[in-house]
């Protein structure tokens, strides 16, 4: 029986695919029916793309094909990615990063030997300063206010004293003239009184 030299002809398509964005992953669904799993190939490379190839023969002198680059999202683990053909769709999962919160990612430096922020003690020690020299210059405003006051307290006291002073003496006067005037009234009306007592008895 003789041998068919027919040369193979390839026919290249473009499978239909489909993004799934899931929580934890990315979900890329590629189309290839009738392809089985050892006809397949994928392929991560370092520069954070994924090239998916394939082919198939048809008949005796026919083959089809296809190749797709893809670019992987950013937000994925390229070292975790799988793939899995099922009723003729190839699932390509794609996990996510794991984004640790703030507070763990603290911990887990401090526990790496990472310090946090790093304290400004040039900085705290010029507060410091700062609050020592107005501490200091508000005891100095205290202490001449209370030293303006101490001197001033006893000369208005002296001088209310003075005031003092003066209006009782005023009001003494006052008194000391009515009491004489009082006394100059009797003393004339006991001298009317007796003169004319006498004038009546002459």
């Amino acid at each position: 029986m003789a041998r068919s030299n027919v040369k193979p002809s390839y026919e290249d398509f473009e499978p239909y695919c489909k993004w799934r964005i899931e929580e934890g992953q990315y979900t890329l669904e590629v189309h290839l029916h009738g392809f089985g799993k050892e006809q397949l190939r994928v392929q991560v490379s370092s520069n954070g793309g994924m090239i998916i190839t394939g082919e198939r023969r048809v008949n005796e002198s026919r083959w089809t094909r296809f190749r797709k680059e893809i670019k992987l999202p950013k937000a994925c683990n390229a070292n975790e990615v799988g793939a899995k053909l099922s009723t003729g769709i190839l699932y390509i999962v794609m996990p996510k990063k794991i984004t640790l919160p703030s507070s763990d990612q603290d911990q887990v430096n401090q526990e790496n030997g990472q310090s946090g922020p790093k304290i400004n003690q040039d900085t705290v020690a010029k507060d410091t300063a700062t609050e020592n020299l107005d501490g200091s210059a508000e005891n100095n405003k205290m202490t001449t206010e209370n030293a303006t006051m101490l001197t001033t307290r006893p000369l208005t006291s002296f001088v209310m004293q003075l005031r003092d002073s003066f209006f009782r003496l005023q009001m003494r006067k006052k008194i000391g003239m009515n009491v004489a005037v009082a006394v100059a009234l009797m003393i004339a009306l006991v001298v009317f009184v007796i003169y004319k007592h006498r004038h009546v008895e002459n």
